[in-house]
């Protein structure tokens, strides 16, 4: 009798053990991207290709380092840039400023704005 008592409560200790664990995970925050409404400048260094003058409105998004850029251009299909972590200082620069981020490769410069710098694209 008193072992069957001994196995009930071992049993119940586990069950409440799980259920705890279920909740307190449950409870934590999610990992989600860091997603904001934002205003881009880009400059492709082509002769061909015209500069444009006004920032466009963009969409930012930043998880674990890796940021992902979508550029509306006025009329224009969307622009999408990925500027991975890993390849980063390899295959572009990154410099975090205040007023926003610059994402520079060799073929074109990036500038992401908080708030619409409207035509002073400089930092």
């Amino acid at each position: 009798m008193e072992g069957c008592l001994v196995l009930l409560m071992v049993r119940r200790s586990l069950w409440t053990l799980i259920v705890l664990l279920l909740t307190s995970a449950a409870s934590l925050p999610s990992v989600h991207a860091e997603t904001r409404k934002v205003f881009c400048h880009l400059n492709v260094k082509s002769p061909v290709i015209k500069k444009t003058q006004n920032a466009a409105r963009c969409q930012f998004s930043q998880y674990q380092g890796n940021a992902y850029v979508i550029l509306y251009p006025g009329n224009r299909s969307p622009l999408e840039f990925q500027f991975p972590a890993n390849k980063q200082n390899l295959t572009y620069q990154r410099t975090n400023l205040e007023a926003g981020i610059k994402f520079t490769t060799p073929t074109l410069t990036l500038k992401v704005f908080w708030d619409d710098p409207g035509t002073n694209h400089k930092f």
